[in-house]
């Protein structure tokens, strides 16, 4: 279903609007990454999802990975969240975890061909 609208807009472009209302956008560089978590708000101690739909210069990347950390502490997640490929730009990645509440950083690294383009954008998740 999702799916289905996503890949004709990159045909046209990058996506804006694929994952609805809920989706925070990222645009630099030529880089542009919509994300949402599953659920919307991240629960603390308890696995959580962020289905992510990204292009740069209007194109899909060759891949994308994800991963997240509290820069503050100095460490990662305890977990490392599984990749499900949705189709061209389109990945959703499970099992993340955020064992304490405070300021963490995910990081998106999407792939051209072997050029690797690194966005961060912070969040705070609270109890």
């Amino acid at each position: 279903m999702l799916l289905a609208t996503a890949l004709p807009a990159f045909a046209q472009g990058c996506p804006e609007d694929t994952l609805g209302d809920g989706a925070t956008r990222i645009n630099k560089d030529g880089q542009t990454i919509a994300y949402r978590t599953l659920p919307a708000k991240i629960p603390v101690g308890k696995p959580f999802a962020v289905e992510v739909i990204a292009c740069i210069d209007g194109k899909p990347p060759t891949g994308i990975r994800m991963d997240a950390g509290m820069p503050m502490h100095g460490h990662g997640m305890n977990y490392t969240p599984e990749k499900k490929d949705m189709g061209p730009g389109h990945a959703r990645f499970d099992g993340l975890v955020f064992h304490m509440p405070g300021k963490w950083m995910f990081t998106f690294d999407l792939y051209d061909g072997t050029e690797r383009k690194r966005t961060m954008q912070a969040i705070r998740v609270r109890p």
